[in-house]
């Protein structure tokens, strides 16, 4: 789980240096430093805030309310996020926005393309450090909430002084609501720390390295997903065996990347009694904001650990009450042959 510590390291020195930039409104930035030109405002006009994501864009509308308008590019989980492009409509708010905020790290570069003058630009990636070639799916790491949670604060509260007292109350009510998730993790983490899981593709790595699983995933198979390549026919083959031995106790399946290797083995844990859990790229629609999407997940891990370890103890229980039957059926025949 190197890259997951490698972001905890980062992450405190780098989101100080962003929030940093946000609030001092410098004309260029270094690596790390959000640019923007954006003077302090009174007006009642709300905070024009466009986000490459619907993900992250909801974390925005929590800490700024009504205070700021928020427009998300890419929000549908059917559309191949990797591959997509904006519209000349998406362009035209993306120049029109007062903050654009975007994920970075490679994944959405098509957002920076058009970044207006004088805009706010917060990028996730750099509140924590990760570049191109880390795990750009950063929504699923609680460092990288936290730290732009930190960052949207700060540059709403620049924007808009007047309104400070609302953001702070807004972020303090998001904090507490993570904190709660942060803590069914821990609990969950302490639990079943080092128990395996497997992904067809990496996009909750983040977040099973919060819970404290270990990624089983054959590495040939791992890196031809990153490279968007086919796996060769033996990568396959070590995944499928892994299955067919139950070397995991979950599968996490990126169902807006399907393929019909992925398909298959997704059947391939159904079949073994392997839990299956489907994670989408963006934030599906029956959410209306991050957290609650990402403690729906967690909660659905937590479930599906726990039938698993009351169906073994089940069985356990089986096993020792046949192999007590047995001995004592054993005993009573002896005794009768006496």
């Amino acid at each position: 789980m190197k890259k997951a510590h490698l972001l905890r390291t980062l992450v405190a020195a780098v989101a100080a240096l962003a929030v940093g930039a946000a609030v001092a409104g410098c004309g260029g930035s270094s690596a790390g430093e959000p640019t923007t030109g954006t003077t302090t405002t009174e007006s009642s006009d709300p905070i024009t805030l466009v986000a490459s994501l619907n993900q992250w864009g909801s974390l925005a509308a929590a800490i700024g309310g009504d205070y700021v308008d928020v427009t998300s590019i890419l929000s549908s989980t059917s559309v191949d996020a990797h591959d997509f492009e904006p519209t000349t409509a998406d362009v035209a708010k993306l120049e029109k926005a007062d903050v654009v905020l975007v994920n970075g790290a490679g994944y959405d570069t098509w957002a920076d393309k058009t970044l207006a003058s004088g805009a706010t630009r917060i990028s996730v990636a750099d509140t924590v450090g990760a570049i191109d070639g880390d795990n750009p799916h950063l929504w699923f790491s609680k460092d990288a909430r936290d730290a732009v949670a930190k960052a949207l604060l700060e540059t709403f509260t620049k924007l808009r002084p007047d309104a400070k007292d609302t953001f702070q109350t807004n972020y303090d009510a998001w904090q507490q609501k993570e904190t709660t998730l942060d803590e069914t993790m821990s609990s969950f983490a302490d639990a079943y720390s080092g128990d395996k899981y497997a992904a067809t593709e990496s996009i909750a790595y983040y977040l099973m390295s919060d819970l404290g699983l270990s990624d089983a995933t054959p590495t040939g198979f791992a890196q031809a997903m990153s490279n968007e390549s086919e796996p060769a026919a033996s990568d396959i083959k070590a995944f499928q065996d892994l299955l067919n031995d139950k070397g995991v106790e979950l599968l996490v399946n990126n169902s807006q990347e399907e393929n019909d290797t992925t398909k298959e083995l997704v059947s391939l844990a159904e079949t073994n009694g392997i839990d299956v859990l489907e994670v989408t790229e963006q934030m599906p629609s029956d959410y209306v904001n991050l957290t609650d999407w990402v403690t729906a997940l967690v909660n659905e891990v937590v479930s599906d650990f726990k039938d698993g370890q009351a169906s073994g103890d089940e069985a356990s229980a089986s096993a020792t009450t046949d192999e007590g039957t047995a001995s004592a059926s054993s005993s009573a025949s002896a005794s009768s042959s006496d």
